[in-house]
Parts: C-alpha cells; sequence; structure tokens
C-alpha cells in the first residue's frame, strides 16, 4: 500500500491507526500489570518471612517423621524373619555396629555423633517393641512359620540401610532448631498424624520421637533453618 491508497480511503486509513493505538495500550496495560504483581508478591514475601518459612519447618519436619514410620513398619518383617529362623529379637552385635556406622556418618555430616546415635538407638527400642509384640501374638496363634518372608540380609536390611542414610540426611536439615520449642510443639502434633501403622501405639511413637524432644532451648538456631 502507498499513500495514494490511503488519500483515496481515508476511513480505513484512521481505522488502522485507532487499531495500532488500541494495541499498544494493551501490551503496556499488561506489562503494568506484571510489574505491579512481582513487586507486591515481593513485598509481601518480605513483610511476612515466616509464613514460608513455617511451610519449609513443616515439610522437613514430616519428610524426617515418615522416615521414623517406614523403619517401625519394617519391624514386622524382620520379626517373620527372626521367627522363621529361631532368632531371638535382640542383636546387640548388630546394633553396636549399626551405632558406630551413624556415628562415622553424623561426623560426615557435621553433626553430633552422641547426639545421632542416641536416635538410632530410640529407632532400634522402638522396633524392638513392636517385635516383641508381634512374637506374643503369633506364640499365642500357634504359627509356626511364615512363608515368604523377606530375607533379612538381601532384602530387609539394604532397606534399612538406605532409610538410615535417608535419616542422617534429614537430620541436617532439622538438627539446629530441634531445641526450639515451637519445632518441638511440632514434632508432637504431625507425630500423631504420620506415626501411625500396624503395631505402632503410643509407646512405640513415644520412644521413637523422644530424642528429638531432648534438645536444650540454647540450640534453637530459626535463621539456619532455610
Amino acid at each position: 500500500m502507498n499513500l495514494s491508497f490511503f488519500r483515496k480511503h481515508p476511513l480505513l486509513f484512521v481505522i488502522i491507526i485507532l487499531f495500532g493505538l488500541f494495541f499498544s495500550s494493551t501490551v503496556v496495560a499488561a506489562n503494568l500489570k506484571l510489574y505491579f504483581a512481582a513487586h507486591n508478591s515481593g513485598s509481601l514475601q518480605s513483610a511476612n518471612p515466616q509464613a514460608i518459612t513455617s511451610a519449609d519447618q513443616q515439610l522437613r519436619i514430616d519428610k524426617l517423621l515418615k522416615l521414623i514410620q517406614q523403619r517401625l513398619l519394617i519391624a514386622h518383617d524382620v520379626a517373620r524373619w527372626k521367627w522363621n529362623h529361631k532368632r531371638p529379637i535382640e542383636d546387640l552385635k548388630r546394633e553396636q555396629e549399626l551405632l558406630l556406622k551413624v556415628r562415622q556418618q553424623a561426623k560426615i555430616s557435621s553433626l553430633e555423633p552422641d547426639t545421632v546415635a542416641a536416635f538410632f538407638k530410640a529407632q532400634i527400642e522402638a522396633g524392638k517393641l513392636i517385635q516383641t509384640v508381634d512374637f506374643q501374638n503369633w506364640q499365642k496363634q500357634g504359627i509356626k512359620s511364615f512363608p515368604n518372608a523377606p530375607d533379612l540380609n538381601q532384602t530387609l536390611r539394604p532397606s534399612l540401610d538406605k532409610l538410615n542414610t535417608e535419616f542422617v540426611f534429614a537430620l541436617t536439615k532439622v538438627t539446629s532448631v530441634l531445641g526450639c520449642s515451637q519445632i518441638q510443639e511440632l514434632i508432637q502434633s504431625r507425630s500423631q498424624v504420620i506415626i501411625q501403622g500396624d503395631g505402632i501405639d503410643q509407646q512405640v511413637q513415644s520412644l521413637a520421637i523422644s530424642p528429638l524432644l531432648k534438645f536444650p532451648s540454647a540450640s534453637c538456631k530459626v535463621r539456619n533453618f532455610r
């Protein structure tokens, strides 16, 4: 098109000009809307960082509690294997080997070895409570053996070892705030929801989380929990 065409069709020329102005204003308005939305969002986050921190806290605590639940539920299969092979529930040699290993992992992860060992000791004892009740029930029921029980060495221990590694990593995410009263309250309330399942009664649940509730208040460092 050239200028002579628009001289012959002035109305079309006006329509094109108006359309161009409308399109430009729409683009500018959209960009301004995005800008103010982003600015307001950033302002809200800066004004209320605790909302984000609280959500992050619960996610990390939930992760740790879910690992506890998984380990406790595996105790039933461990008990079945021991029942089938006439083995005692307590295996002190295995326990000492595990505690030594987690102490080493704690050092690598810059965690306090005694604290981590105490946590795992509680998980071991809680698992033994579940196995003891299983043994008592099976004895009353006259059960001789269980078919297709997972093998302790080939299946169950590798699964437990994997969980133990995940435990250490999860602990690195929460250790700095376990002395905070609000975190301990969160652990207690969330454990009631998460640490559930066959054989997990109040005694088992309380024993499993007990080391997490014994951190001194001086170790509370909320700012580091991000």
